[in-house]
């Protein structure tokens, strides 16, 4: 009998190109739109856009937020660390498939 054995992928699709409003951005993360600005003016996501009623983000804004919050709730972090957990995290993240291309 021959054994098979099957890969499976995981990951995210994201566009980068800006193409949610503030509003998408909050419906999909399930947060209210103080907590995009303050993460904004934190400099943890960037819109692009001047004025707030005009501010778009991109699809990976949808991930930063989520990882921003879940770690907020569970490790009560405020935004300073958060943006530099999440900085880290990134670079591991980087740094992991730049490993694995080597292999």
């Amino acid at each position: 009998m021959v054994q098979q054995t099957t890969d499976i992928l995981s990951g995210y699709i994201v566009e980068n190109e800006p193409r949610l409003t503030l509003r998408q951005l909050c419906d999909a993360c399930a947060v209210r739109a103080e907590y995009i600005i303050e993460l904004v003016d934190e400099g943890f996501i960037e819109p692009s856009g001047i004025e707030r009623s005009h501010w778009c983000f991109s699809g990976v804004s949808i991930k930063r937020v989520q990882r921003a919050r879940r770690l907020q709730q569970d490790l009560g972090i405020n935004l300073a660390g958060v943006a530099l957990a999440v900085e880290l995290i990134d670079e591991i993240e980087h740094l992991r498939a730049r490993l694995e291309r080597q292999k």
